[in-house]
């Protein structure tokens, strides 16, 4: 293992350095991990250096985390006192982990969430976003990527903006769930959402609560506050859900498909059609692909590589 605590002061800044905390007077202490590293506590931040791989288990980190351009982080077993910031084409991937701090990763190639947890929010632009038996405090937002939740709690909202798709599984929203302008739709599957629900001018396929088309789905959606699906080129099916509220549908083409076993206990406005039962439209379609498991392999190829690198790297004592 690799990892080195530096001192660096503000003359550095020119040259590419860190910017000092607290003003020039006073230096800025950070530790760069390359390699594996194991249970023991940083007591200041933490740096993945640019194209470089770290893994860390049981590792306790008082700071923040930077995850450097193309780096890669892999954690099991963790805790991170402070946020976690990834840059352009980095990887992270925390397995059983604390996340104290807010999550933030800009271009990154991806974000693997696996029985994990982050406290005050979490944003990811670009690359995925993929949870899995994950606690997400704050907001929870994915931004012209991808975005994929399964088995997850959410104390806050959630937003999938400009994405491929957004994918919500067995998930609970306890504010309002928002997905617009995805290209390929979304999947809302066995779910319950407290705050309003919106999906709002996306194409290609929306499955709320439905069996199909784009993937199976067994249990049924409860949305305990409005459902809006306004303008929309979707194919979108509402069926096997609760909608507590309101029941908004205007402006798609074509016009929601609402199932015989939907439940709208407040008004509806816009235009709906009946859908056609869950064993005629399977019939029809395709077989489902439920895309998580693209997103698994992608998450796993970018993780073994992480980790060979890592360990290349604390064997050879770089």
């Amino acid at each position: 293992m690799k990892i080195r605590t530096l001192v660096v002061t503000a003359s550095l800044v020119a040259s590419g350095g860190l910017v000092a905390f607290g003003g020039s007077a006073q230096a800025a202490l950070y530790t760069t991990c390359v390699g594996d590293g194991g249970a023991v506590t940083v007591t200041n931040d933490l740096v993945v250096p640019a194209g470089k791989s770290c893994t860390l288990t049981g590792t306790k980190v008082r700071g923040e985390v930077r995850v450097e351009a193309g780096a890669d982080l892999v954690a099991t077993g963790a805790t991170f006192n402070g946020a976690v910031d990834v840059a352009a084409n980095g990887y992270l991937d925390l397995t059983d982990t604390t996340v104290k701090g807010a999550l933030h990763a800009e271009s990154a190639f991806g974000t693997h969430l696996l029985n994990t947890s982050v406290k005050t929010g979490t944003t990811a632009t670009g690359g995925f976003l993929y949870a899995v038996d994950a606690t997400l405090g704050g907001a929870v937002k994915a931004t012209s990527g991808e975005l994929y939740v399964s088995g997850s709690t959410l104390s806050g909202s959630l937003t999938g903006d400009s994405n491929l798709y957004t994918d919500v599984y067995d998930t609970t929203v306890r504010g309002a769930l928002t997905v617009s302008g995805n290209s390929l739709g979304g999947v809302l599957c066995a779910s319950e959402v407290e705050g309003a629900t919106v999906y709002r001018n996306n194409a290609e396929a929306l499955q709320l609560g439905a069996d199909g088309p784009l993937s199976s789905c067994a249990g049924a959606t409860y949305l305990g506050s409005t459902l809006a699906v306004t303008d929309n080129t979707a194919d979108a099916v509402l069926d096997n859900a609760i909608v507590r509220g309101a029941l908004t549908a205007t402006g798609n083409t074509p016009v929601l498909k609402v199932g015989e076993l939907a439940r709208v206990r407040g008004a509806v406005t816009g235009d709906t059609a009946p859908a056609a039962s869950a064993s005629a439209a399977r019939r029809a379609a395709p077989a489902p692909q439920d895309r998580g498991d693209d997103l698994a392999r992608k998450a796993a190829e970018r993780l073994a590589t992480a980790r060979a690198d890592a360990g290349a790297a604390g064997d050879s004592g770089l």
